[in-house]
């Protein structure tokens, strides 16, 4: 009993440690000069199917739209910081209860979990997107749910949530099929089993079918200008439109294939000359988060399908442009897998725990530009420079 107060102690007080880390990032608007228009968008929070009918991310502005939560501050930003506090909370919780529950209790390797530049303080940066929403969507599948029904249900909610939740998936049905339902019994063609499958494909069809609303441009800036009053006009995609009915498939495609061959050679297109540089530090990272998980097994099927799945996050950069975004997420399946292969093997202990704590120095990587990486580093050296 006193070891296991110990060991929840000491789980509570590493990760007490990065939540307010991630916390203090949140509210960077104390000192910066955008002040509250620092959290980014906020329409995600308030756009809604209620008033635009079906399309695409539109479901976290729906359940707070029609629950009217998104009505107990005037203003808008100021909503939209609350939740980021509340939503990385959750996700805090979830991987405390996680490690409490398997007594995790390796500090090197906790430390490097809780303090990761992809995971909480990553969180805490990225905001202005529904990231957060999808990652703990994720980490529910991946880490908790074992029921069929449950599973499926999330999956459906993780893609109408937002598209980037697809990437997420090769992980979370390696965690159901092959850590969970195989080693039970061994696997049957059936409808019920493969019905994982048939929700991903389902959400998918329904999301490139309907995805877009019929309003106009001008008419659905109308509304969400009321919605959003101290957004209007205050960021290039203050309203989503362009998110929620911008450009095709193709189109996107063309311009990220632009913008990563512009990381390697002057295309005239964002060209910088060192661009590839700013991502050497996320993939050496991602490539020990996978070395480290692949020590936890022996199958050569399961080594292959674990890095298809970690690394499956990073073709997102092909259709939008925020790479730090993917090789945090990419990093995080690596983490989250880790954790369900901990479980399994009932092992934390690692060569490469030593190193990935190094990483954790780097907090957060970054969101959006790529020449721009480590933003916290880089404010606080423009800050000692002045």
């Amino acid at each position: 009993m006193i070891i296991r107060k110990k060991q929840l102690s000491s789980l509570v007080i590493i990760f007490f440690m990065a939540t307010t880390y991630s916390f203090f990032i949140i509210n960077r608007w104390m000192v910066t000069d955008l002040g509250i228009m620092s959290y980014g968008r906020v329409w995600p929070l308030y756009v809604s199917w209620f008033d635009f009918g079906f399309f695409r991310r539109g479901l976290v502005g729906t359940i707070f739209s029609g629950t009217n939560l998104n009505t107990i501050f005037e203003n808008e930003y100021v909503f939209a910081i609350v939740v980021h506090h509340f939503i990385v909370t959750i996700l805090v919780i979830l991987l405390v209860v996680y490690c409490f529950q398997r007594s995790i209790t390796n500090r090197l390797f906790l430390l490097g979990l809780a303090f990761s530049p992809a995971l909480i303080i990553h969180s805490g940066y990225n905001t202005g997107t529904l990231d957060v929403f999808v990652l703990s969507v994720a980490v529910l599948n991946i880490l908790f749910v074992r029921g069929t029904l449950l599973f499926c249900f999330l999956l459906f909610i993780g893609v109408l949530i937002h598209e980037l939740f697809i990437f997420t998936i090769p992980a979370q049905l390696y965690a159901f099929y092959f850590l969970d339902s195989c080693k039970k019994k061994p696997f049957r063609l059936t409808l019920f089993n493969i019905a994982p499958v048939i929700t991903v494909l389902l959400a998918v069809a329904v999301i490139a079918l309907f995805g877009k609303t019929d309003f106009s441009e001008v008419s659905y800036n109308a509304i969400m200008k009321q919605n959003i009053p101290n957004a209007f006009n205050q960021h290039g995609l203050w309203s989503g439109y362009i998110e929620i009915n911008g450009d095709t498939f193709k189109e996107n495609l063309k311009h990220c294939t632009n913008n990563l061959i512009s990381l390697f050679v002057d295309n005239g297109y964002h060209a910088h000359k060192y661009g590839y540089l700013f991502f050497i530090p996320g993939v050496l990272y991602i490539i020990i988060l996978t070395a480290r998980a692949l020590q936890l097994i022996s199958s050569r099927l399961d080594m292959f399908i674990i890095v298809f799945a970690v690394l499956f996050p990073l073709l997102a950069a092909f259709v939008a442009a925020d790479l730090h975004r993917w090789v945090s997420l990419s990093a995080n399946m690596a983490l989250l897998l880790t954790l369900r292969l901990i479980r399994d093997n009932g092992s934390e202990n690692s060569k490469w725990n030593a190193v990935i704590c190094i990483f954790c120095f780097l907090a957060p990587f970054g969101s959006t530009d790529y020449d721009k990486p480590f933003p916290v580093h880089r404010f606080a050296l423009e800050k000692l420079q002045n």
